[in-house]
């Protein structure tokens, strides 16, 4: 009688252990192969863009090449919220390289005093006289060893960000 318990101990243990290996399989519905076998693959569209042209919806976030970007005039004004925000946008992606450009002397941030050429002062007389438009395409594209960040921030962002750089210059 032992050696039946045995016997069937050994099956069940089997038993359960082929069960979890059938659960742990993954299988796919069958809606789901509806796009294997295209020729295009992901990240690519059906046919090219007509140069020039902006996809539906997506006009607000359009920003033309850097030499059009310069000549951008901006179109917020630089009031207390606007310059709020770029003061707490500059906090998290811009002073851990250019420092806090609100106080004196210039200090550049923890990041940038490590960095092979030191970030300048913003708020220096060679910045100050840039246009607004020539900030926006730095912040936009980037320029030498700073990376741009039109990727991550709206243009409406750029624009307070410029703000708080004008306000922390003196300007606005």
């Amino acid at each position: 009688m032992k050696l039946a318990q045995v016997g069937m101990m050994k099956a069940l243990l089997v038993g359960s252990l082929a069960g979890l290996m059938a659960v742990g399989t993954a299988h796919a519905l069958p809606f789901n192969d509806d796009m294997v076998n295209v020729q295009k693959r992901t990240g690519t569209i059906m046919r090219q863009k007509a140069p020039g042209t902006v996809a539906v919806g997506s006009s607000e976030y359009y920003v033309p090449p850097r030499d059009e970007a310069e000549k951008l005039t901006n179109p917020l004004k630089g009031d207390v919220t606007s310059t709020a925000n770029g003061k707490r946008l500059f906090a998290v992606n811009c002073l851990p390289c250019h420092g806090d450009i609100s106080k004196k002397p210039y200090a550049p941030g923890a990041v940038g005093a490590k960095a092979l050429q030191v970030p300048p002062d913003l708020t220096s007389d060679m910045y100050k006289t840039r246009t607004d438009g020539s900030i926006f395409a730095t912040i936009h594209y980037g320029i030498r060893l700073m990376p741009g960040h039109g990727w991550k921030l709206s243009t409406t962002e750029h624009w307070d960000l410029v703000n708080y750089v004008r306000n922390s210059q003196g300007i606005k």
